[in-house]
């Protein structure tokens, strides 16, 4: 049920769409920022706190799976209660979290405090909803397209400023307050120039579905990472593994029992939604999951191999950073280009272009430019995936539900290259030879034919759904 509440419109304060999707661009350009600087630092930050490499893992993992709960939960009492307040609450969760970082107290101290950097991860559902809330139709593509590029260039000079930083600035502190600042000013814009959202579902608090989810996430998670440590054999990741599906089942049985779900777990598998939701697991898999796969690549020694570059750091970011620039052009680009060939040929491109890349890559990946070119094609396939599936998702939502259809999108996202990288370590390791630390060619041309089918498959999904017409003369009046 949505109601618009007449007195939370007349508070809104007296700024354009235009102005909001500006300040809500900072912020995502700050999330990209916070997300992507952290990993060059990682060596210093174990020095300092005097942990092991594995011990450091966490400093990211605990992040994640902060955000595993928060994500769905903050999405939907966006829903409820106004997409804006919980926005707010998430920004400056993540301001104490990244302030009590930067002083690096102890490690238990700063595990909990990346705990309170995972609502990170549910400002850009939040934003759709505010966006999606003020305008609609080609006006509000664009824009959610502008959101998604922003993070993911965010992320690119997040990395680069980490290095710069570090090499300038004389302690570790004063390098990790330069993300304090971002977010320091995407609290202002928050706090004092985003409008809040209209619409309301008139819904409960499922607390128990809430609580369910969040508890299969994290347990899930904690299974996939002793699946890529220890294989999928191992008895800790199966009864892991095993807990994880029992306690989802669970919460599906009580989902489709309540009158007010958390989730709605019919709209996520209907004609409707489905075929987004699909694309999100799959575009995840590849996106997040063969991150890895691809830099061991890149760095393996042909001589002892017989495959690989011997490629440096330096080389290895530089293909990354094709992808991610390209992802980030494919992103901010997608909603003119939909505007003449419609959004549905626009989402199968993308999915046929990354397709293209992985199986090229399974014929030719013997020279450098080669690798380089298969890196633009997959940059803009899925660029124009990133920007695309989320606009998508907040059109097919209910008009007072984008805020948790948006969270489960990125939900998706995110366990399905948990997902992935656990599958795709197993299978480096099955094609390692015993007495070996490198795997055959064998397991990176299995890796490349799987990330091959999850674009295919994604392209066959897309291309049979039934999308929307939008257009700008279904913006809101007085938006402009």
């Amino acid at each position: 049920m949505t109601t618009d509440n007449p007195p939370l419109t007349a508070s809104l304060p007296k700024v354009s769409a235009r102005a909001v999707v500006g300040f809500l661009v900072f912020c995502e350009l700050a999330s990209g920022f916070v997300q992507g600087f952290y990993a060059p630092l990682l060596g210093e930050i174990a020095g300092h706190l005097r942990v092991s490499d594995a011990d450091i893992t966490w400093f990211l993992t605990v992040q994640t799976l902060a955000a595993a709960v928060c994500v769905p939960l903050l999405s939907k009492l966006g829903d409820i209660f106004g997409h804006r307040r919980m926005l707010r609450i998430a920004v400056v969760a993540v301001l104490i979290g990244t302030l009590v970082t930067a002083f690096l107290p102890s490690y238990p101290v700063v595990l909990a405090a990346r705990i309170l950097v995972g609502p990170l991860a549910v400002w850009l559902p939040l934003e759709i909803a505010l966006v999606h809330n003020r305008i609609k139709g080609e006006t509000a593509r664009t824009s959610i397209g502008l959101l998604v590029s922003c993070l993911t260039g965010g992320a690119i000079l997040g990395t680069i400023s980490a290095g710069v930083f570090s090499a300038v600035l004389p302690t570790l502190t004063l390098t990790l307050l330069v993300p304090v600042l971002f977010v320091a000013v995407s609290v202002y814009a928050v706090f004092f120039k985003v409008p809040e959202s209209t619409s309301r579902t008139g819904a409960k608090i499922d607390v128990l579905g809430f609580i369910g989810i969040g508890l299969a996430m994290v347990v899930l998670l904690i299974g996939l990472r002793l699946a890529s440590s220890e294989g999928f054999g191992s008895p800790s990741t199966i009864v892991t593994l095993a807990a994880a599906v029992v306690i989802f089942a669970l919460w599906v049985l009580w989902e489709l029992r309540v009158t007010s779900p958390a989730i709605d777990v019919r709209l996520i598998v209907s004609p409707r939604l489905g075929p987004v939701y699909l694309t999100a697991f799959l575009f995840g898999m590849v996106m997040f999951g063969a991150q890895a796969p691809s830099t061991t690549f890149l760095t393996a020694d042909p001589d002892v191999s017989g495959y690989g570059f011997a490629a440096t750091a330096g080389t290895a970011s530089a293909v990354t950073a094709v992808v991610t620039i390209l992802a980030t052009v494919g992103a901010a680009t997608f909603a003119p280009i939909a505007r003449r060939v419609g959004i549905r040929a626009v989402l199968v491109t993308g999915a046929a272009l990354a397709a293209s890349g992985s199986l090229i890559q399974i014929a030719f990946h013997d020279q450098l430019w080669q690798i380089f070119v298969i890196s633009a094609i997959n940059g803009i396939g899925m660029g124009f995936l990133l920007g695309a599936l989320p606009a998508l998702v907040a059109e097919l939502a209910p008009s007072d539900s984008t805020g948790i259809a948006a969270g489960v999108y990125n939900s998706l996202r995110t366990l399905g290259g948990s997902a992935a990288g656990a599958v795709f370590a197993v299978l480096l390791a099955g094609f390692t030879a015993s007495g070996s630390l490198s795997s055959s060619i064998g397991g990176y041309i299995t890796i490349w034919s799987v990330c091959a089918g999850a674009f295919i498959v994604s392209a066959v999904a897309l291309s049979v759904m039934r999308m929307p017409r939008v257009s700008d003369s279904s913006s809101r009046k007085g938006d402009s």
